[in-house]
């Protein structure tokens, strides 16, 4: 689920936690899948023990329960870890969780309805044992039976029965042949034509398929080589975008020392100024101390034109760094249309890979509907197939009712031709039973006449014998009723049989539209079950379009975040672009200002030079406050150059703490964009995985399809090759039938004589052999008729279920093999898949930990040889700049300055020191030697009491100074707060 690619963050050496959590991410997705594997293993091998027998069924299914709750505690930890990360959110959290619940309940339906499959399967096996051993029972049953009644039938009229059954046996076998020759050559014709229909239907169908799906698959590879190489250019945009950004870093620190090197050469001239005047008044002093020191003053008036001389350099190497600043400026403002441009193709690339993986989307959606229009016209000719599976299976049905119906033709016709010869020997009989009424009658009319002439005188006699006659009267009567009631009860008997046979056709119609309601329902239900299909198809469409529409939804809520982001930019770039101008404008005014104020210092400058020469005539009255005031002067300076040194201090602390402060925000940044950049590739891999699971998904579906028309076919072709080994074993036996044919023609010529030899025995009064009496009851016609419909119908009936069982059988057998097959083969397939995926995970992670420290420390060496670069840079541009001080002779630098004007100032205080001390002496005699009414005050001396209001030289304040608020500091004057960017993820 997740690649190497994912582990660039950052390995176990650099600490990151998005690096950890992908690491995490991995090992338990690979400890997750070794888990599902084992109880998928151990669920086949329970099953496989449940089919053999029930010893190890209970701990093989404990196994696979163990190993179940096993991997969804994995799937679930792994889940929080990613929720811990902050990967996914709790909603997605929940989803998840949901979906794979889901999933996980679906596998285990999929293994109970395949352990039930397997049960139904034995169960059906076992049922058609006991239906076979029941056929076998009333086949045993019913040739029993058969052969009783040819035994009986044989007994009552073997001859006339055979002769009528040879003649109808060859009709019917003449028939037989001919109607199987020409549903031969029908089938064979059908076959045919079904074939080649399904050939010219599927073949250019499948043929156009199979070229669709290999352009489509070209394409996808084409379209994976293409993004392989736009993710390889896209870091090495990201490469140089970094190279750059890092280049961008080092020329802002070079500007930024450039700019403080400026910002102290900007406050030399001031330094110097004060510095210029106090040499100055320390000179006036000297010279207003002694007049006579000629050479001083020359000397002090050198070190003024140095300073001149120092101002002046100072300005050019102003003016020097400010050309590099620009120059600095420019390069930087190169380098950020560099990043601009770069940034911009990286944009245009982006929205490129945008474009082609909508056109991938696109091309997947026609593969799907590509793959739903074959597999609906796969229902189709399925739907066909079973159609006609179903007319060829009642095609058999009616087949098998002509063959009964045929068969029981023949018996028909034996029994219509012993009923109409019974009928003719009862109507002998009758005739003969007549025959013999009138001569009994005759006989007993001579017996009385003969008596009555014999008795004429007993009349007891002749009423006995009216009597008789009388009862003889009466019983002939009553023989003639019964005779009319046996009319009766024939009539009654034959409406009866009418009915029942009447009745026996309304049931015959009755059932068989029960059999057709059946077949309905089963069609209705096959239709409720493609009507279910299709919906779960559709809602399969609208779910597959409504994560389309998020898709989608989720582009453009992007892309209008980005057009608001470049609004943004845009925005805040012309404020900067403002800002700059008005910096520009700020500086051109404050550089007018300070030229307008070097022309007044010069003009003050040649003021002085002019009113130098007077000033000296005053410096004697000012020389007492003068040596007052110096002290104070030193004091100051001291104050000053502490402060200074704290300012300095200050001001490089401030600047140390700026760039660290710039340093954690690129710092910041980069943890951004990186943690950005790994999140985009996490979401490719989880595409390419879902893509991967969606074409794999397809192939299954493919594979499934064609085993299942495969498996069609096969059960189409074992049919046609039973038919055609039925018809092939009915052939063969011509010969064999025509000399049966010969032979039972032979036997009926025996069976005729025979025939006419006991009909002339029959016929002879004299044999008195020609019947004898049987033991028991006969059963009469109807009884035999109705057990023999009963037994045809349970024959077909039992004839119909047993086809049903076989082909259910051979589809269970199908599956069954198909499962086993498959089971068979996918464990050695996923036992190898899972170490290899393993094997490549430890190597993965081996590669990339030491990759992660080949990195941390080429990052460690390239920060300290920066570091060592910059500092060798520093100390080198100190070095030539102390050099060129040197050279044009000044102080090295401003802290050698410094040690420079705080000796000669020590010097001078120490020479004011000792001339204040001679002078007190002085005092304390001239104090002396003065007399004591004189008075002295201590009031401070009045230096401004005699200067004019014009001139511009500086006054004391006294105790109270005026607010004069301070100038800004050399480092704060351009710094900007820094804006903090929000990081997107």
């Amino acid at each position: 689920m997740i690649e190497a690619q994912g582990d660039d963050a950052g390995g176990p050496e650099t600490g990151s936690p998005t690096g950890n959590s992908l690491g995490n991410a991995r090992n338990a997705s690979v400890s997750s899948n070794n888990d599902e594997l084992v109880a998928n293993e151990e669920m086949e091998d329970a099953e496989l023990g449940a089919g053999s027998g029930g010893g190890g069924g209970a701990g093989s299914a404990m196994g696979a329960l163990t190993a179940d709750m096993s991997a969804r505690a994995s799937a679930y930890r792994l889940l929080e870890q990613y929720f811990e990360a902050d990967m996914v959110t709790l909603d997605q959290l929940q989803f998840h969780k949901e979906k794979y619940a889901k999933l996980h309940s679906c596998v285990l339906a999929t293994y109970k309805h395949e352990k039930q499959l397997l049960k139904e399967a034995k169960a059906l096996n076992r049922d058609l044992l006991g239906e076979k051993i029941q056929v076998e029972k009333q086949a045993i049953r019913k040739a029993e039976e058969v052969a009783a009644f040819s035994s009986v039938e044989r007994e009552k009229d073997r001859a006339l029965k055979e002769l009528a059954e040879g003649v109808d046996r060859d009709a019917v076998l003449t028939f037989e042949i001919t109607e199987l020759q020409r549903e031969y050559a029908d089938l064979v014709a059908e076959k045919e034509a079904i074939l080649a229909a399904h050939a010219q239907l599927i073949e250019p169908e499948v043929r156009q398929l199979t070229t669709e799906i290999a352009g489509l698959s070209d394409e996808t590879h084409r379209l994976d080589s293409e993004l392989a190489k736009d993710m390889q250019r896209k870091r090495e945009y990201l490469a140089r975008l970094d190279f750059l950004h890092q280049e961008n870093a080092r020329l802002e620190q070079t500007g930024a020392a450039e700019q403080k090197r400026l910002v102290q050469l900007q406050g030399d001239p001031d330094r110097m100024q004060k510095q210029a005047d106090v040499v100055a008044r320390a000179v006036a002093g000297l010279e207003r101390e002694t007049n006579k020191d000629k050479t001083r003053a020359v000397e002090l008036q050198s070190a003024v034109e140095s300073t001149a001389t120092k101002l002046h350099d100072a300005d050019e190497v102003q003016r020097e760094l400010g050309q590099k600043l620009d120059v600095h400026r420019e390069t930087i403002d190169q380098r950020q249309r560099d990043v601009d441009h770069v940034t911009l193709h990286l944009r245009e690339e982006q929205n490129v890979n945008v474009m082609r993986l909508g056109e991938k989307a696109r091309l997947d959606m026609r593969a799907k509907a590509l793959d739903l229009a074959a597999r609906r016209e796969n229902e189709r000719c399925g739907k066909a197939q079973k159609d006609y599976d179903r007319l060829k299976r009642e095609l058999k049905k009616q087949i098998l009712m002509l063959d009964s119906n045929k068969d029981l033709l023949p018996n028909l016709r034996a029994q219509v031709v012993e009923v109409q010869h019974q009928v003719v020997a009862l109507r002998s009989e009758n005739k003969d039973q007549a025959q013999r009424q009138l001569d009994v009658k005759q006989q007993v009319d001579l017996l009385i006449a003969r008596f009555l002439k014999q008795e004429d005188g007993e009349k007891a006699q002749s009423v006995e014998l009216e009597v008789l006659s009388k009862q003889v009267t009466e019983l002939e009567a009553e023989v003639g009723q019964w005779l009319l009631e046996e009319s009766k009860q024939k009539k009654l008997v034959t409406m009866l049989t009418a009915q029942r046979e009447m009745k026996a056709r309304e049931a015959t119609s009755a059932l068989n539209a029960e059999r057709q309601t059946q077949q309905e329902l089963k069609t209705k239900e096959l239709v409720i079950f493609d009507l279910a299909k299709k919906w779960n198809e559709t809602t399969n469409h609208l779910r597959e379009f409504s994560a389309l529409y998020d898709v989608v939804k989720n582009e453009r809520n992007k892309y209008v975040n980005l057009i608001q982001a470049s609004t943004q930019a845009l925005a805040e770039m012309k404020e900067k672009i403002k800002i700059l101008h008005n910096e520009v404008e700020v500086l051109r005014n404050e550089s007018l200002a300070k030229d307008k104020a070097l022309v007044k210092e010069k003009l003050a400058h040649a003021t002085a030079q002019c009113s130098r020469d007077s000033l000296r005539l005053d410096t004697n009255k000012s020389h007492d406050a003068y040596r007052a005031k110096q002290e104070q002067v030193e004091q100051q300076i001291v104050e000053i150059d502490k402060l200074n040194g704290i300012i300095t201090h200050t001001e490089k602390e401030l600047l140390r703490l700026k760039k660290k402060y710039e340093l954690a925000v690129d710092a910041r940044n980069a943890t951004g964009v990186q943690l950005i950049d790994r999140n985009d590739e996490l979401c490719i891999l989880y595409e390419k995985s879902n893509l991967q699971e969606q074409a794999l998904s397809a192939g299954e579906t493919g594979l499934t399809r064609k085993d299942q028309e495969i498996r069609v076919l096969k059960i189409e072709l074992v049919d046609l090759q039973r038919q055609l080994e039925n018809a092939r074993r009915q052939l063969p036996h011509l010969p064999e039938l025509a000399q049966r044919i010969m032979s039972l023609q032979e036997d009926l010529k025996q069976e005729k004589d025979v025939t006419e030899f006991l009909c002339r025995d029959l016929e002879t009064p004299k044999n008195n052999d020609r019947w004898r009496a049987l033991g028991g009851e006969d059963p009469d016609e109807e009884q035999l008729s109705a057990k023999l419909a009963y037994l045809e119908e349970r024959y077909h009936h039992k004839k119909e279920q047993l086809l049903e069982k076989e082909l259910v059988l051979e589809e269970v057998t199908g599956l069954s093999n198909k499962l086993r097959t498959q089971a068979s083969a996918r464990r050695g397939e996923t036992l190898e898949l899972a170490k290899r995926v393993n094997d490549f995970q430890g190597r993965i992670k081996e590669t990339t930990r030491r990759m992660m420290s080949v990195v941390s420390e080429l990052s460690m060496y390239q920060a300290t040889a920066m570091k060592l670069q910059q500092e060798k840079h520093d100390a080198s541009v100190d070095v030539e700049e102390c050099q060129k001080r040197a050279l044009a002779g000044y102080a090295p630098n401003a802290f050698c300055e410094q040690q420079l004007v705080r000796l000669q100032t020590q010097k001078l205080h120490n020479n004011e020191t000792r001339a204040a001390k001679e002078q007190a002496k002085a005092a304390a005699a001239h104090a002396a030697n003065f007399p004591s009414q004189l008075t002295y005050t201590t009031a401070e001396a009045r230096p401004n009491a005699y200067i004019p209001e014009d001139l511009g030289i500086p006054k004391p304040y006294g105790q109270q100074a005026p607010f004069k608020p301070s100038q800004q500091g050399t480092t704060m004057r351009h710094i900007r707060m820094p804006q903090k960017r929000d990081i997107e993820i």
